[in-house]
C-alpha cells in the first residue's frame, strides 16, 4: 500500500485529540479582586499560583515587593492592604509569570526551580534551557 505524504498527514492530524491541537497551553485566568475599605482582596489568589505551579508564599512575596503593600493571606485569597486596581495586580501577575514562570526559550510553562552550584535556576522541563533567577 502506498500513501501519499498529504493523505498520512491529514489522517495523523484527525486522531490527535482535540485538547492537543491548541497552541496555548498556559492562559493566566484574569485576576478577581474587590475592596474593602482600604484594603484590597484578591479571591483568586491560589488560583493563580496553582496555574502557575508555584508555591503561594514564593507568589504572595513578590507581589508584596512588586505592589509595595503589605500582604496577608487568608485561605484562598490574598489581602492587599492597599487600595489597588485590578489592572495592576494582574500586571503585577503577568511580571511573575514572565520572571518565574515562562521558559526563555521555548516559552513554555513547564519549569520548576533548582539549585546548580549555588545559584538558584529556572529549569524548563521541555526544552532543558535554564536560566538563573533573582531572588525575592
Amino acid at each position: 500500500m502506498e500513501f501519499e505524504y498529504e493523505k498520512l498527514l491529514d489522517k495523523a492530524y484527525k486522531e490527535i485529540p482535540e485538547e492537543v491541537k491548541h497552541t496555548k497551553r498556559f492562559e493566566m485566568p484574569q485576576v478577581d479582586v474587590f475592596f474593602e475599605g482600604n484594603k484590597t482582596i484578591l479571591r483568586n489568589f491560589s488560583q493563580l499560583a496553582k496555574v502557575m505551579r508555584r508555591d503561594e508564599p514564593h507568589f504572595q512575596k513578590f507581589l508584596t515587593k512588586e505592589l509595595g503593600a503589605y500582604t496577608t493571606l487568608a485561605g484562598d485569597r490574598l489581602i492587599i492592604n492597599k487600595k489597588l486596581f485590578g489592572k495592576k495586580i494582574g500586571d503585577a501577575a503577568k511580571r511573575y509569570a514572565t520572571e518565574y514562570v515562562i521558559c526563555a526559550e521555548c516559552g513554555k510553562p513547564d519549569t520548576r526551580f533548582t539549585n546548580l552550584e549555588g545559584v538558584r535556576i529556572l529549569k524548563c522541563e521541555a526544552c532543558g534551557g535554564w536560566r538563573p533567577i533573582k531572588n525575592i
